[in-house]
């Protein structure tokens, strides 16, 4: 197949996989596929000719307008990641705030006496 055909076929793959709906749950999942499919595309871009027909040029067109998709999809992916990021760290001080308090007030007293 020609690389810069597959590597269409790759980046409108990746795009398909980011426009969809993604659960906290499969995050990890959709990660590791985008990770995949980055890899692929980083290997297909180092055996890309430099010599271009005129339809691998219109192909390469439409590859950078999917390029400024996905850059722009992965950005949301990441705002996304660093707001429940965010969101845990706000909810683990509250939690340590909470304990704080009933922490101070299991201090023991003790008594010394000073007389010999």
């Amino acid at each position: 197949m020609n690389v810069v055909l597959e590597l269409l076929y790759v980046t409108n793959a990746l795009a398909q996989l980011l426009r969809e709906p993604i659960e906290k749950e499969k995050r990890d999942d959709v990660i590791e596929q985008v990770e995949v499919m980055l890899e692929k595309r980083e290997q297909l871009l180092k055996h890309l000719p430099t010599m271009l027909t005129d339809e691998e040029k219109e192909m390469g067109k439409q590859l950078l307008v999917l390029d400024r998709e996905v850059n722009r999809l992965l950005q949301q992916l990441k705002q996304q990641i660093q707001q429940d990021l965010k969101q845990i760290k706000q909810t683990k001080e509250a939690v340590d705030r909470y304990d704080d308090i009933y922490d101070s007030l299991a201090i023991d007293g003790m008594f010394y006496d000073k007389r010999r």
